[in-house]
């Protein structure tokens, strides 16, 4: 029974550490994809005169 519960408490673990890693490469990636917008629009930006 106590190999069980270790199993279980290690399965917690990781999925505590798994998510989060996903909740800092979301925000990561997600102020990256803005930067990423915002330089494209500049770079792409019509010239009028």
């Amino acid at each position: 029974m106590p190999e069980i519960l270790e199993v279980v408490l290690w399965c917690a673990a990781l999925a505590t550490w798994l998510m989060l890693l996903f909740a800092l490469v979301s925000k990561t990636l997600k102020q990256l994809s803005k930067s990423i917008r915002r330089a494209l629009e500049e770079a792409f930006k019509p010239d009028l005169k």
